[in-house]
């Protein structure tokens, strides 16, 4: 009897190995399509034009068209990986520079813990008035993040600099997060 458990607890295991490894094997026979929502589509691409992206389901003979506008990237079978577009979105850490909200209005922060004052000026390499804007808040975004904070109040915006002049912006703020400030 223990014989005979063995051989069939081994033929079992063949069996799963083998089965998986052929799942493995279709998944790898199939071309993957990443949209730029981030989901990913298999399939074997047929054919890519200028507006148009054609293929076949994994599990379909039926010919399907999507929007080359649609589709990030084309991961094909032979490993050859083809980019089309950028992600709808960007994955950011919590605390990145990039999460800081700017705003205007009082009643954004309302409930929110101010956590000190900021400010910040444009770089001397800004070429016009917007990108000095840009540098400024940029600058500011990434003091917020240093403090701690999720969003700051801007509470002065001054530009200077007219014709044939080096642009410069000075943006000031208040900066506020979800926790009470910690007393150093």
């Amino acid at each position: 009897m223990k014989y005979f458990t063995k051989i069939l607890l081994a033929c079992s295991a063949f069996l799963i190995i083998t089965g998986t490894s052929k799942a493995q094997e279709e998944a790898v026979a199939a071309d993957t399509i990443v949209l730029v929502s981030g989901r990913k589509t298999l399939g074997n691409v047929q054919g890519v034009s200028p507006s148009q992206v054609t293929y076949s389901p994994a599990d379909s003979k039926e010919i399907l068209k999507m929007d080359r506008k649609q589709v990030h990237k084309i991961i094909y079978r032979t490993g050859r990986v083809e980019i089309f577009n950028k992600l709808a979105f960007e994955m950011v850490e919590e605390g990145d520079w990039k999460t800081i909200i700017l705003t205007e209005k009082q009643e954004d922060v309302e409930g929110l813990y101010a956590l000190g004052n900021v400010d910040a000026q444009s770089s001397k390499n800004s070429r016009n008035a917007r990108s000095a804007e840009r540098s400024a808040n940029i600058r500011l975004q990434k003091k917020a993040a240093a403090m701690g904070g999720y969003i700051v109040l801007i509470t002065k915006r001054e530009s200077k600099g007219g014709y044939g002049e080096i642009p410069t912006h000075l943006v000031e703020g208040v900066v506020y997060g979800f926790d009470p400030p910690t007393g150093n």
